[in-house]
């Protein structure tokens, strides 16, 4: 069976796009799932989307690792944070229980497999939650990773990164649905997007899917029923400024 990844990032509790995306991902075959990190944060659902993605994990369907938000939730973050980030953080904290705060401590930071690296913002010092957003950035990330293929989130928009003749990482912007090879003699960075709180003026969910036998990736944008999930946003209390970003997409 030829492996297909796919490759999901800042969920931020938002359950609505989180099922849209689950279904196109089975649709399309995908056969083994990564979650970047910021499972939580932002939006409605925390306790359901931990929840889902721990039964993933546990029937080893998938991986996910820790983002930022997440570590806010056990950890005190709120000088790195703005406002509205920070408020809803202090939301999701009273919606989770015990089991789903040790979910969370226990994500791991990065993941290193044979030619794969997996992190929420940089293999480059992963800790301190750097975006990779422009050549240098990506440069960083790759060299510190030293893989073919690393994939990380954090930046809530899709890009590709791939490594020219002279060793510089170049910056490429992906077509949703289009394959672009991916040939493994050179190093790649493959920013995802946000599923849960997408920032590029399209509200439509973020994801990607990576086949490594055929050295194919591919970008997805999949639209749920945002207005609910922003709805949902609003019932609970939390600043309008992160419902309103669900309708707009930025």
């Amino acid at each position: 069976m030829t492996q297909r990844i796919g490759l999901f990032a800042d969920l931020h509790s938002n359950l609505e796009a989180f099922e849209a995306c689950m279904s196109k991902a089975q649709e399309l075959g995908v056969t083994r799932m990564v979650f970047l990190g910021d499972l939580v944060g932002y939006n409605a659902d925390p306790a359901a989307i931990i929840d889902r993605i721990g039964d993933l994990v546990e029937s080893k369907k998938a991986i996910a690792l820790l983002g930022n938000h997440d570590e806010a939730v056990f950890k005190d973050c709120q000088n790195q944070m703005n406002a509205s980030a920070n408020a809803a953080i202090q939301w999701t904290k009273s919606q989770l229980n015990e089991g789903h705060v040790q979910f969370l401590k226990n994500l791991p930071l990065i993941v290193n497999e044979e030619k794969f690296c997996f992190v929420h913002a940089s293999a480059h010092n992963p800790a301190e939650w750097n975006y990779v957003t422009d050549s240098m950035s990506a440069w960083r990330c790759a060299q510190s990773s030293g893989k073919s293929y690393t994939f990380v989130g954090h930046a809530h928009e899709q890009a590709l990164f791939y490594q020219s003749a002279v060793g510089k990482l170049i910056r490429f912007a992906p077509h949703p649905g289009d394959e672009i090879p991916v040939l493994q003699h050179r190093q790649w960075v493959g920013v995802v997007g946000s599923l849960g709180q997408p920032r590029d003026g399209n509200p439509e969910a973020c994801f990607a899917v990576f086949e490594p036998e055929s050295e194919l990736i591919t970008f997805h944008r999949t639209p749920y029923d945002h207005f609910a999930a922003a709805d949902k946003v609003r019932q609970a209390g939390l600043p309008e400024d992160l419902a309103n970003r669900l309708i707009t997409g930025k």
